[in-house]
């Protein structure tokens, strides 16, 4: 039934009362219809698969979308490691990425539901074993695939949302995660190969010194931050950012960033006033603190050491990046930006800001209140920012030009 169900938003109350017609009970009628719209979401980060697949929506929210998988799971076999131990898998998306690399998985989750739905979704692969149990009852150097072969790797994804009286809230404190960071730093010290995977927030201070860190965006959003122990951190590499384009099951890598350098190396990159062109680093790249080779790439400068907005005399197509022609530098008063916008006709404002606290869309309100939509009017782009000076503290707003 399941399988024949084509779920629409539109269509929610006329499914609904065909299922009764079958004689489904209203609770089974939810269930159905709750995973048709779940197989439905998921298409576009699961891949074809989805179709066939179990899904909760908290495992969905927190499962690797299928291309970002499949990069894991390719690290794991370049480092010729061929059983792993996905420790957390959830609803199965890394451990399918492992099997189709053809490395042997053990997947455990602690919630029986989710690890009935993992089995279900990795039923296909023979080399797939799913267990329901808490990873901190096992010994990770002691588990062995179902043919009897030790595990050589860890993938560890932490459950980082908890669920409390039907809402589900993101957790932030690493000792909340299940499991725990410190535990996962401790089988890290007994030498094993393992991927971590973290969200992209994560304070550097708390990046285990032994670790590679890397970012990974795709499409312009930061998706995750992974980090890679032993056999599988790359030798010389402290931190990485690699932008993928925004397919999510079959991306391009646009860039591959990386760097020796320690988070709490000193930054001295080039401050300078406004040039002709401004450009703005993929937020991996922020994340990981590589800014520095925005500078280089487009031989620019910082306006501010503390904002990842990089000025630059020369015009250079950066992949992971966006670059502007700055048109007018205008004050930050709404005064003179509403005047601006309506000698100039424009209807439409596309609002971005870093190191001001002012929210684009208020902002956007502010200075179109009164200005009626229409195809035939301008649009335009602003960026608001600020800088220190020797005269103190400038703040402006860049009315530019994408560069194409």
């Amino acid at each position: 039934m399941l399988e024949t169900l084509e779920y629409r938003d539109s269509e929610v109350l006329q499914l609904s009362a065909s299922l009764r017609d079958q004689g489904l009970e209203p609770d089974r009628v939810s269930a159905v219809l709750t995973q048709a719209k779940l197989r439905r979401d998921a298409t576009a980060k699961w891949g074809p698969e989805a179709s066939t697949s179990l899904f909760t929506r908290t495992g969905l929210e927190q499962a690797t979308r299928r291309g970002v998988a499949d990069r894991h799971a390719l690290r794991f076999a370049n480092a010729g490691i061929d059983t792993v131990a996905d420790l957390g898998c959830g609803l199965g998306a890394d451990s399918a990425a492992l099997l189709r690399a053809g490395v042997a998985v053990v997947s455990v989750d602690i919630d029986p539901h989710t690890a009935t739905a993992a089995r279900h979704n990795l039923s296909a692969f023979p080399l797939s074993e799913v267990r329901e149990a808490d990873v901190m009852s096992l010994d990770p150097s002691h588990l062995k695939t179902s043919d009897g072969r030790p595990v050589q790797g860890l993938w560890l994804d932490p459950a980082r949302r908890e669920t409390s009286g039907g809402t589900t809230s993101r957790l932030f404190d690493p000792e909340a995660f299940s499991p725990p960071f410190s535990a996962i730093t401790a089988w890290a010290e007994r030498g094993m190969p393992m991927g971590v995977k973290m969200g992209p927030g994560m304070d550097h201070a708390a990046i285990p010194d032994n670790a590679e860190a890397e970012w990974v965006s795709c499409g312009g959003d930061v998706v995750e931050l992974v980090l890679w122990f032993n056999a599988l951190a790359r030798p010389g590499v402290r931190k990485a950012a690699t932008i993928l384009s925004s397919d999510p099951l079959s991306p391009t890598v646009l860039a591959s960033l990386e760097s020796d350098e320690d988070f709490d190396a000193a930054d001295t990159q080039p401050i300078g006033p406004t040039a002709q062109y401004l450009y703005e680093p993929d937020g991996a790249a922020i994340r990981a603190g590589l800014v520095n080779q925005l500078v280089a790439a487009t031989r620019g400068h910082l306006l501010d050491p503390r904002i990842a907005y990089v000025t630059s005399d020369h015009r250079v197509d950066v992949p992971w990046a966006t670059g502007w022609e700055i048109e007018e530098v205008l004050p930050m008063k709404v005064k003179q930006l509403k005047k601006w916008v309506r000698e100039r006709g424009i209807t439409r404002l596309t609002i971005k800001k870093r190191g001001v606290d002012i929210v684009p869309e208020s902002l956007r309100s502010q200075l179109l209140a009164g200005i009626k939509k229409s195809a035939r009017g301008k649009s335009a782009t602003l960026i608001l920012t600020r800088w220190d000076s020797p005269d103190g503290e400038r703040r402006a707003v860049f009315s530019v030009r994408r560069i194409e």
